[in-house]
């Protein structure tokens, strides 16, 4: 049974609202993915195709207590390549992005249980890249695939690298 003048629902999908005068920085439960276990079998796919992309900038609330390394958050394959746009976390290693097959180190700390607001931004031109979290930029870089357009038409998946 909720609490008094809390309305109840699945379990787990209760908010209970941040002290006042507080932010809540959690994202909402609308748009949260949950992925209890790492599997083979847990994931997202999205069903909306991307065009072609010279820049883009990826953003996501994510928390994470999973040692070592927390896996796929993001993964986008084309055909022909598995890891057109990806973002992993494997054993004790950081954070990584891949692009292409080449990829970038991201200087994340985010396994420590609690919600961390993450972004990469990325340019074809000059294969510029940057890190925030938490609203503070915490790395960048450039040569990371330069002047190669991220390809169109290919599969999104949350929670999960692809194997093609």
């Amino acid at each position: 049974e909720p609490p008094e003048g809390q309305k109840g629902g699945p379990a787990g999908a209760h908010r209970p609202r941040a002290p006042t005068g507080q932010k809540d920085n959690r994202p909402p439960d609308r748009f949260q993915l949950t992925f209890p276990l790492r599997t083979n079998y847990m994931y997202a796919k999205v069903k909306k195709s991307l065009p072609e992309m010279y820049a883009f900038s990826i953003c996501m609330w994510i928390k994470s207590s999973a040692s070592p390394g927390m896996g796929t958050p993001f993964s986008y394959a084309v055909p022909g390549q598995a890891n057109e746009l990806v973002l992993i976390e494997w054993g004790n290693n950081p954070m990584e992005i891949l692009i292409n097959d080449k990829v970038a180190k991201l200087p994340f700390a985010i396994n420590d249980g609690k919600w961390h607001h993450i972004c990469v931004t990325w340019t074809t031109r000059d294969g510029v890249w940057e890190a925030y979290q938490d609203g503070t930029q915490t790395g960048n870089g450039e040569n990371l695939a330069p002047y190669h357009p991220i390809k169109p038409q290919g599969v999104l998946v949350l929670g999960q690298e692809q194997v093609r």
